[in-house]
């Protein structure tokens, strides 16, 4: 039937679906590996499926950290809003542009009578849509057959987002996977080519987009509603014979959002679906392995630990400094699942999760706050339909510091944490409109008042936050003193308090790598500045600096050669930074120990004489 004359889902009728196959879960057959066992002869990896787990993959041997696991391009991908010109829309290569003269416009975007500006637009774009850039003419030309049925659709897309409130890259999602399925067809049990690089590696077929859990029954009735009334104007504009039906087209849109990953391209962003890694690789809160994006636009699976041979693969598609609570509803609303990985089963007394959200005790101010969490969720569709159910399971109850004992009731604790993050938003605004100064002034008083009059646990994502936000502020201010300072806390309490407690992120972690590898930059910057002062003070300073600077990199190059591998530009441009430091560093130790005064040498002793015998003689 023609996506145009549909009729409406139905809502109601799509959670009764839902509710009634949770019922026939027991007897839902285990996964088949077959379709993707392919991958196990070219890389170190099992598959397994259980009814437990689902389907996910294990070590075939012991892996070093650094181990290529994975390697998949998307079955779909669009350019990111924010880089929709920048990449290339078939290869995501980076794309030539030229200077154009066109009229100046104003705020309200009519012309300024006499007046013009130059522009940069894209060398290679569709002249039909003006929505898709190009790397060259060769790319535009062998992507005309899936440009060719979004490309009508695409020229209305963001008016049909903006008339039916649904964000613009949920319909240019479904375009890219309409036009993949128009190029490929719709066979599901078609199997994708591995490969051990990018360069052999093919798009994952369409049909492996089927096998992913779609979570449409988890949208609300509205939800629904709006998206329904975009999509049915968006496939209406697609070719008759491309053109899927309106339910289809839903689902495919549920799939997207429950199962898309976003990763770096050439400094810019794209978001796609990739089944295999989608379906295979868990999140967990305490990760083994990270997604990591190619230049390509390939997703490259690597260890950033040890791994043990039969150990579950898993990555994380949430931040993890943030409380466990906070990435339990992050992961039920957008992924649609209640995180039971081992850091967050593990009892929050005895777990750095509890320094995450930690208020410090206000009778003896060593220990924490702990309250255990005893609400375990077990019927996803229930928790969606109340999510208000987490916040009731705090009424009336106790907080105990782990230190002194004393208690205190939550919903306390709740007041001080939204005192928190309202203090922190008023200088999160101050940044959003550009009042710097006082966005420093507002930052630099909520250190003051959550940390230095110990309110919130040093490690408290709060406080993390608004030491982040201050190496941003300082740095655009100029104060770069004061930005390495910040910097150095949030490498510092990135890594966690020296126990036994895991710590909040993997050691070998993207988020923290780079914050090394800025630390590092602006100390080796800031010694070269600070190496013209010649005073003892200055000398101190610049030392100081370069070590620092030469400690942060190492941390860095190492974690980046796990993370991206060793001959990743990524890498190759921490091995040079790196080198420089040594270098100055070295250079800078040899000039100062020349120009110390050499200490006179003390005059030799002179030589005593032995001492006389002497006799006693007895009466």
């Amino acid at each position: 039937m023609a996506a145009t004359t549909e009729p409406t889902v139905d809502a109601n009728a799509v959670q009764a679906e839902a509710t009634a196959a949770k019922k026939k879960k027991g007897r839902k057959p285990v996964a088949d590996n077959t379709k993707y066992q392919g991958v196990e002869q070219v890389m170190p990896i099992t598959l397994k499926s259980s009814h437990a787990k689902g389907r996910h993959a294990v070590a075939a041997k012991d892996l070093a950290a650094g181990t290529l696991v994975a390697v998949e391009r998307a079955a779909a991908a669009i350019v990111r809003n924010q880089s929709f010109v920048s990449l290339c829309h078939r290869c995501f290569g980076s794309v030539p542009t030229r200077a154009q003269t066109r009229p100046k416009l104003d705020a309200a975007g009519k012309e300024v009578a006499g007046q013009k500006e130059t522009i940069h637009v894209p060398t290679h774009s569709c002249a039909e849509c003006k929505m898709a850039a190009y790397c060259s003419d060769g790319c535009q030309k062998q992507h005309a057959g899936e440009h060719g049925v979004q490309c009508a659709a695409l020229a209305k897309c963001n008016d049909i987002a903006g008339a039916h409130q649904v964000p613009p890259e949920n319909l240019r999602a479904v375009l890219a996977l309409i036009g993949r399925r128009a190029a490929q067809g719709e066979r599901a049990d078609r199997a994708p080519v591995f490969a051990a690089q990018a360069a052999g590696a093919e798009a994952t077929p369409y049909g492996c987009v089927l096998d992913l859990n779609s979570n449409r029954h988890y949208l609300d009735r509205n939800s629904i509603k709006q998206l329904q009334a975009a999509l049915k104007d968006v496939v209406a504009l697609v070719p008759e014979s491309a053109r899927v039906s309106l339910s289809e087209a839903v689902e495919l849109a549920c799939i997207f959002n429950t199962n898309e990953h976003s990763i770096g391209v050439n400094g810019q962003q794209i978001v796609g679906v990739f089944p295999f890694s989608a379906l295979y690789f868990p999140h967990s809160c305490m990760p083994n392995c990270v997604f990591v994006g190619e230049a390509n636009g390939a997703m490259y699976v690597r260890t950033i630990a040890d791994v043990s041979a039969a150990a579950e693969l898993t990555v994380s598609y949430v931040d993890l400094f943030q409380p466990r609570e906070q990435r339990r509803r992050e992961l039920l609303l957008s992924r649609h699942f209640w995180c039971k990985c081992r850091r967050c089963s593990q009892p929050l007394s005895q777990s750095i999760d509890r320094l995450m959200d930690g208020i410090q005790c206000a009778q003896c101010h060593k220990g924490v706050m702990i309250f255990e969490e005893t609400k375990e969720v077990e019927d996803i569709n229930e928790l969606m339909t109340d999510i208000a159910a987490l916040d009731q399971e705090i009424q009336g109850k106790f907080a105990v510091c782990e230190n002194c004992e004393s208690k205190i009731e939550v919903t306390h604790l709740v007041d001080v944490l939204k005192a928190a993050i309202t203090d922190y938003s008023a200088a999160h605004a101050a940044i959003q409109q550009g009042r710097l100064t006082q966005a420093r002034v507002l930052l630099e008083r909520f250190v003051d008042n959550y940390e230095d009059k110990r309110v919130l646990s040093p490690y408290n994502a709060y406080l993390v936050n608004a030491y982040t936000a201050l190496i941003r502020v300082c740095t655009q201010l100029d104060d770069v003193d004061r930005a390495i300072r910040y910097n150095s806390l949030v490498v510092e309490r990135m890594l966690g308090p020296d126990s036994e407690l895991l710590p909040p992120v993997p050691r070998h972690f993207p988020r923290l790598a780079e914050y090394q590898m800025s630390l590092g930059d602006t100390c080796l910057k800031q010694a070269k500045k600070k190496a013209t002062n010649r005073t003892p003070a200055g000398r101190s300073v610049t030392r100081r600096y370069l070590k620092e600077a030469r400690s942060a990199l190492e941390a860095a190059y190492k974690s980046r050669v796990i993370i991206f591998g060793e001959h990743s530009p990524r890498a190759t441009e921490a091995r040079r930074l790196l080198d420089s430091a040594k270098k100055e560093y070295d250079a800078f130790v040899q000039a100062t120990d020349k120009k110390k005064p050499k200490k006179p040498e003390a005059p030799a002793a002179a030589p005593q004489a032995p001492a006389q015998a002497t006799s006693t003689s007895s009466a």
